[in-house]
C-alpha cells in the first residue's frame, strides 16, 4: 500500500516538505517582465515537488510539459525509484508505473482519486503553474511582501505563490503551495523552457 502511495504521488507531480513556506524578496529584474506566460500554449517545467499526506512526506523530481489544453509529465524519486509518467492527451489520461502497470481513463481526476484517494485537478495544473487560475473570474488576492506574491482559491484548492523568477522575459513562479485538508503539495521550478508546437516533444513511457 505504501508503495502504490509513493508511485502514483509522484506521478501526479505531487509531494510535500514539512518544512514551513520558505517565502523570498522578489528580485528586481522582475519587474523587466515583459511578456506574459499565461498566453504560451507549449513549454517545461522542472524541478522538485513534496507531498504531505496522511502523516506521510514524499519528495520527488518531476518534469511537465504543457501541449496546447494537453499535458505530459513524470516524476520519480531517489534513485529514480518509482518512476512513473502521466500524459492527458484528447480527453484520456494515462498513468503508467513499474509496480502498478498502465491505466487510462477518460476521467483522469477520478482514476487518480481511485489510486490516490486525492482528486486532483489535473486540467487545472497548466496555469498553476505559471501562477495564475485556470478561469480568468477566479478572484486572485496580492499577498504582503512577508507573506508570497498572491493566492486564489480554485475548485477547492488554495494556490499560494510563494516566489517568482524571471526567465526569457517571462515572469514565473519559483515556488507554490497547493493544498486542501491536510494535503500539502509544495512545488519548485528549477528550470522553465517555452517551446513552439514543432519543438515540444512526449517524455517516453520509460526512464
Amino acid at each position: 500500500m505504501l508503495r502504490t502511495f509513493i508511485a502514483i504521488s509522484a506521478a501526479i507531480l505531487l509531494n510535500a516538505c514539512a518544512s514551513n513556506p520558505t517565502i523570498t524578496t522578489a528580485p528586481p529584474e522582475l519587474a523587466t517582465a515583459t511578456a506574459d506566460a499565461r498566453a504560451l500554449t507549449h513549454w517545461e517545467a522542472k524541478g522538485k515537488v513534496g507531498l504531505r499526506f496522511l502523516g506521510q512526506s514524499i519528495s520527488a523530481t518531476y518534469r511537465w510539459q504543457r501541449q496546447d489544453g494537453d499535458f505530459s509529465a513524470d516524476a520519480a524519486g531517489p534513485l529514480n525509484q518509482g518512476f512513473t509518467t502521466l500524459v492527458g492527451r484528447n480527453g484520456l489520461v494515462t498513468v503508467e508505473n513499474a509496480w502498478l502497470g498502465r491505466h487510462e481513463s477518460a476521467d483522469g481526476e477520478g482514476l487518480l482519486q481511485a489510486l490516490t484517494s486525492i482528486r486532483v485537478p489535473l486540467s487545472h495544473f497548466n496555469a498553476w503553474f505559471m501562477g495564475w487560475p485556470k478561469d480568468s473570474k477566479t478572484p486572485v488576492q496580492t499577498l504582503p511582501s512577508n507573506e508570497g506574491v498572491r493566492e486564489f482559491n480554485e475548485n477547492g484548492w488554495q494556490v499560494r505563490i510563494t516566489s517568482e523568477q524571471l526567465i526569457q522575459g517571462y515572469r514565473i513562479p519559483e515556488r507554490m503551495i497547493v493544498s486542501q485538508e491536510g494535503t500539502r503539495l509544495v512545488l519548485s521550478l528549477n528550470e522553465w523552457t517555452p517551446s513552439t508546437p514543432a519543438t515540444a516533444q512526449t517524455p517516453g513511457l520509460t526512464p
